[in-house]
């Protein structure tokens, strides 16, 4: 079964809000429920003049040990094994909103509109035709990639600051953190 994941650089993050955007047009997520499969966050720390920004593209991360899948009451999330993707049945969802407790990164949300929980699901039926899912395609920096899991495991970090220790659950996103030479 082929598996797939996210490389994210943060250097490369303009965060213009575009991977959020095609997200929300693919997936027809509807609008004013609050709920985001992508979500660009900005964080600042540091005291003035010394401020340093992060910018951190998060979606779900289709994680090796998939805490949501675990805690789920009624097993209406699943792995599917055509391409390694956690999902969620609409049809089996109660909404008691376990998943969004247990997921360290806030990936399941919960439709006040439905009164069931919904996420990012990988663009499966993009990736059924050889497509990348959509907030990836979009990014004009290049800043979010996506691709077989063997191939991007191996680069860059599993963590960066503020992001949840990867250990228990091996989400499938890598950070590239080194630094560009002058000029870029």
């Amino acid at each position: 079964m082929p598996s797939y994941g996210w490389l994210f650089d943060e250097k490369r993050c303009i965060e213009c809000q575009a991977c959020e955007t095609a997200c929300k047009q693919w997936n027809q997520v509807e609008v004013g429920i609050n709920v985001r499969y992508r979500r660009v966050t900005v964080r600042h720390s540091g005291t003035f003049p010394m401020i340093q920004e992060q910018s951190l593209s998060s979606a779900c991360n289709h994680c090796d040990t998939a805490w949501c899948m675990m805690v789920c009451p009624v097993k209406a999330i699943t792995r599917r094994s055509e391409d390694g993707t956690i999902q969620i049945d609409q049809s089996r969802c109660v909404g008691c909103r376990q998943c969004a407790a247990f997921c360290p990164y806030q990936a399941p949300q919960f439709n006040e509109r439905t009164m069931k929980m919904e996420k990012c699901t990988g663009c499966f039926d993009r990736i059924e035709t050889g497509l990348e899912p959509a907030c990836a395609t979009i990014c004009p920096t290049g800043a979010l990639q996506f691709g077989e899991w063997d191939d991007i495991r191996t680069q860059g970090v599993d963590r960066v600051p503020n992001f949840t220790n990867p250990a228990q659950t091996r989400p499938h996103i890598r950070f590239i953190t080194t630094p560009y030479p002058a000029g870029q």
